[in-house]
C-alpha cells in the first residue's frame, strides 16, 4: 500500500493498518474484559481470576500487533490494492472502491466460519467491517501527506496513532461499563421451569450420565457424578426428586434422595435456556470450580 507516492510508514509494511487494526481488537478486548469481570457466568462461577487478566496486560499488547499484522496482509493490503487499481481503470471514487474491496473480500473469508458453523452473513459482516478502520486510517495518513508534502515517519505513526487506539480503549470500557450498568448488557436469567415441566430423562453431555425423573416424584440414576473437595464418584441407584422452583434472580434447584449408600447426590441447579433446559451442579471451589451438565431429552 503506497502513500502519496513516497512514505514508507503507509507503504508496504502497513504500519498505519496494523497500529489501527490492534487497536480496534484491543478496544474489543478490553469492552470483553468489562462485560466478563463485571458479573458471573451462567453457572453462578465468579469472573476470572486476576492472573488471567495479568497475563491478558503482558501478552495481550504483542498479540494484537500480531493479529493486526495478519489482518493488514489478508485484508487491509488486498482491499487497498484492488481499490486503486479499479479507480485507475473504472469510474468512481476510492472510498467507493475501498468499501466494495472490503465488502468482497469480506464476502470470501466468510466462507470458512460459515463452514464451521458460524452464520454466513454474521460472519461477512463481521470480516468486512473490520476493515473499514483500517482503511480510514490509511486515507487520514495519505491525505495528511498530501497537505504537508512529506510522508511520515515511522515514529510518527505511532505517536499518532497509540493515543487515538488509547482513546478508543478507554470509550469502549466506558461504554461496556455503562451497559452493564443501565441493564442494557444484563445478567444471565435461567430458565422458569414448573414443577410440571421437569419429569423426563436428564442426560450427560458425554453421553453416559442419566437422571431420569418420572411425575410421581421417584427418580432413576445411572452413572450420575457427585463430588466433593478432593474426590468425585458416580452414582448408580434408585431415589425420589423434589423441586423447588425459580422466582426471580434465585434459580429452581431439584434436591435427590437416593436409596442406595454411598451416593450423597448434591442438589442440581437449573440452567440453560427455555429452549435447552439443563441441570448443573459445580464441584470444587464455589467460584470456579468444575460443572457438570445434564441436559433434558426426551419425556418418560
Amino acid at each position: 500500500m503506497r502513500g502519496a507516492g513516497t512514505s514508507g510508514a503507509v507503504g508496504p509494511d502497513g504500519t498505519v493498518a496494523m497500529l489501527v487494526c490492534a487497536a480496534q481488537l484491543g478496544a474489543l478486548l478490553a469492552g470483553s474484559l468489562v462485560v466478563g469481570f463485571g458479573r458471573n457466568d451462567e453457572y453462578e462461577r465468579a469472573p476470572g481470576a486476576p492472573l488471567g487478566l495479568l497475563c491478558v496486560l503482558v501478552f495481550g499488547p504483542p498479540l494484537l500487533l500480531f493479529l493486526g499484522s495478519v489482518h493488514t496482509f489478508l485484508m487491509t493490503m488486498p482491499a487497498d490494492l484492488a481499490a486503486q487499481a479499479a479507480a485507475r481503470r473504472a469510474n468512481g471514487a476510492l472510498w467507493q472502491w475501498r468499501a466494495a474491496s472490503v465488502v468482497a473480500l469480506g464476502a470470501v473469508y466468510a466462507a470458512a466460519p460459515a463452514a464451521a458453523g458460524a452464520p454466513y452473513l454474521h460472519s461477512w459482516a463481521w470480516i468486512a467491517g473490520s476493515g473499514a478502520l483500517p482503511l480510514l486510517g490509511v486515507a487520514w495518513f495519505r491525505r495528511g501527506e498530501r497537505r504537508r508534502g512529506r510522508p511520515y515517519r515511522r515514529g510518527e505513526v505511532w505517536f499518532r496513532v497509540l493515543p487515538a487506539g488509547f482513546l478508543l480503549t478507554v470509550t469502549a470500557m466506558a461504554a461496556c461499563g455503562l451497559a452493564l450498568a443501565t441493564g442494557v448488557v444484563g445478567a444471565y436469567e435461567a430458565p422458569r421451569l414448573t414443577e410440571a415441566e421437569m419429569p423426563g430423562v436428564w442426560e450427560g453431555e458425554d453421553g453416559r450420565a442419566e437422571i431420569r425423573l418420572d411425575a410421581g416424584g421417584g427418580a432413576v440414576f445411572s452413572r450420575v457424578p457427585y463430588g466433593s473437595w478432593d474426590e468425585e464418584g458416580r452414582c448408580d441407584g434408585t431415589g425420589t426428586w423434589s423441586y423447588a422452583p425459580g422466582d426471580g434472580a434465585v434459580r429452581g434447584t431439584v434436591s435427590f434422595v437416593v436409596f442406595q449408600d454411598g451416593c450423597p447426590l448434591d442438589t442440581w441447579t437449573v440452567g440453560g435456556t427455555a429452549e435447552r433446559p439443563e441441570l448443573y451442579v459445580l464441584f470444587g471451589d464455589p467460584d470456579g470450580g468444575d460443572v457438570r451438565i445434564l441436559v433434558r431429552g426426551t419425556a418418560p
